[in-house]
This record gives structure tokens, C-alpha cells and sequence, in this order.
């Protein structure tokens, strides 16, 4: 069977906040004909940020996440403001508001689809070398961030036990496993 593109009926916005809107979009199988009603959520792009140290160490923050209702251990990112077009600054801002750090390179690892089944956003994820503190947080009124260091040779393992479950975390380090892998050869 050929999967094809389905055919867009109809579009209603059913609520807009300052970060994403919800809207109905109906379309129609072109296997069966059907009309069916998603929900779709649209959203400006984000980037993710895996920043490291001279000394091997990953630079994260913990922070609350109402979705989960517990603290995360995560990597710095956000959402690309509307006036920023180049993800990479974007990146590097977010860097700086949420950790403090700058780095010396930002390198592109990938741009992957946050959930394809209902966003319509993508997140671009980036490596950031030669970090170094040069400053306090930037952190927006609704940010409560505690920054801190992992060694790299225990990023495995904090995978491995569920420390680090945030599932874009996650596919960015894929990506700079893939990145590392390639670099090797």
C-alpha cells in the first residue's frame, strides 16, 4: 500500500495562548474517504541545547515541570523567539538565559518532530563546546532553574536509571551520538 497525504477540509482555531494554539483541522482518508476531526497543536520551533565543557563536563539544569509534576533533569532549551531567524542563535541565547554559559562553537546535530501525530512544530538540537560560565541566569517569571554539572562519562548512566527521561533530551543525545560516530570515521 502507498501512504499518501490526507486532503485538509477544514481548519478551527479552538483556543490561542501566548505559546501555541490549539486548533480542529478536518481531513479526509485517501483510503477510505472519511472525514475525521484531529486536534493539532501549532507552536514557534525549538532548539535543545547539549553544552560541554573543556574539562568533560554537561552542563544541565533542573527544574519543575507541571506536565510531569516532578523536577527534571534536563539539557537548556526553548522555544526560537518570533523575531530570531537562525536556530543557532536562538540556541546560544537559551544557553545564556538558562545557565549562564556561552560557548566558544555551536554545532547543528539534527531537527527532529517533537510529536508529529498532533504538533506541528520542530525542535533543532545543538552541540555547544568550549562552555564557560560568564554569568547569573536569565530566567523567565515562569522558570525556577537550578544549574549543574555531570560529568560526561556519567551521562550513560543517568539515562540508563531514568534520571534523564525529558524524551527531546533523550533524541538530542542520539543525535550527538550519531554526530560523535560520524566524526570518527
Amino acid at each position: 500500500m502507498t501512504i499518501r497525504r490526507w486532503d485538509e477540509l477544514s481548519n478551527e482555531t479552538l483556543a490561542h495562548y501566548k505559546v501555541f494554539h490549539v486548533r480542529k483541522s478536518r481531513r479526509r482518508s485517501p483510503r477510505t474517504g472519511a472525514e475525521i476531526g484531529f486536534f493539532l497543536m501549532d507552536t514557534p520551533d525549538w532548539v535543545n541545547v547539549l553544552p560541554l565543557t573543556d574539562d568533560g563536563q554537561v552542563v544541565m539544569v533542573r527544574q519543575y515541570r507541571h506536565g510531569s509534576e516532578r523536577i527534571s533533569l534536563e539539557i537548556p532549551g526553548g522555544l526560537i523567539d518570533a523575531h530570531e531567524t537562525d536556530p543557532a542563535a536562538a540556541a546560544a541565547r537559551e544557553l545564556r538565559e538558562e545557565t549562564g554559559f556561552e560557548a566558544q562553537q555551536i554545532t547543528p546535530l539534527g531537527v527532529m518532530n517533537p510529536n508529529p501525530s498532533m504538533m506541528t512544530n520542530r525542535c533543532h538540537a545543538f552541540l555547544a563546546t568550549g562552555c564557560r560560565r560568564i554569568g547569573d541566569l536569565q530566567m523567565d517569571p515562569g522558570e525556577d532553574i537550578e544549574v549543574v554539572t555531570v560529568p560526561l562519562s556519567d551521562l550513560d548512566g543517568l539515562v540508563a536509571r531514568g534520571a534523564i527521561d525529558h524524551a527531546i533530551v533523550l533524541a538530542t543525545l542520539s543525535f550527538w551520538r550519531a554526530h560523535m560516530s560520524r566524526s570518527s570515521l
